[in-house]
């Protein structure tokens, strides 16, 4: 597959050098919002790219640890094998998504992508440095369900390009969303209203969502951002801030019972803006 991907870039490069010359496409990209907080989301996007230059192998090393472990695999080279991992690896997403939104461990790991104030394909940059791990966590189930190592990294790298398209600022669906995600019904899901909260948490599919009751259609555009925290422009203070606001909330509760109900579940808010950011 090398000489096709050499081709894409041949292809693709002056393409995308073409389209970024325009200033119309340039405002596509970048949305609403201003060229700060499109760098801040850039920013964030190469810190957590560092991590993964860092922890990447390790962690693959580590799904191929566990399912070393399963004594049954989903056969190895047979096509549906893939598309099965597929299907799983999208359930998995959508478990650990929902998991991210009622837990303030895991919230204070994934906030930092739901911080950016506009909502354009550079948002699919901005991922927490811990993202990585807490991930790892949940994707470990597939190897309980039999996926090999060469299956998982093949699923998880399709997965991640079209989880990246869901950011670009389109309209464009694949019918009124009884299957497939699209970039509009993602866009309900980072909404801060009260009426967006809790919102299409699908990858690729949003059959889970239809499945559970937490599926929402596209009405009117919403407000981002993280409501009632921080939208820091610094890389850094995007990572820690929600690290030490839940540090400080455990430091509050008066006993440990608290603390870790303080740890695992998050309180509702109510009002316009509920809560957080989708």
């Amino acid at each position: 597959m090398p000489h096709v991907a050499v081709l894409a870039a041949y292809l693709l490069v002056p393409l995308l050098a073409v389209l970024l010359a325009s200033r119309d496409v340039r405002a596509w990209l970048r949305g609403t919002g201003s060229i700060r907080q499109t760098l801040s989301n850039a920013s964030v996007g190469l810190l957590f790219l560092g991590t993964q230059l860092l922890l990447r192998g390790t962690l693959i090393a580590a799904f191929a640890g566990v399912a070393a472990l399963v004594p049954y695999k989903l056969p190895e080279s047979a096509p549906v094998s893939f598309v099965v991992a597929f299907f799983l690896l999208d359930f998995v997403y959508y478990v650990q998504h929902r998991a991210e939104h009622a837990a303030p461990l895991l919230w204070a790991i994934h906030s930092v992508h739901h911080q950016s104030r506009d909502y354009n394909l550079s948002v699919s940059f901005r991922v927490g440095v811990l993202a990585s791990i807490s991930t790892l966590v949940f994707h470990a189930t597939l190897a309980l369900a039999g996926v090999s190592a060469t299956q998982y990294a093949a699923v998880v790298t399709l997965h991640g390009a079209l989880l990246f398209m869901l950011h670009a600022r389109t309209r464009f669906t694949l019918g009124p969303g009884r299957f497939f995600n699209a970039p509009v019904f993602h866009r309900v899901h980072h909404g801060a209203d009260a009426v967006y909260i809790d919102k299409n948490f699908g990858g690729v599919l949003l059959v889970f969502d239809r499945l559970f009751g937490t599926f929402a259609p596209y009405t009117r555009e919403p407000s981002f951002g993280v409501d009632g925290e921080d939208s820091p422009e610094n890389p850094i203070e995007a990572n820690t801030a929600p690290l030490a606001a839940l540090l400080l909330s455990l430091r509050a509760q008066p006993t440990l019972g608290k603390k870790l109900l303080a740890l695992f579940v998050r309180p509702k808010k109510h009002g316009n803006i509920t809560k957080r950011s989708g």
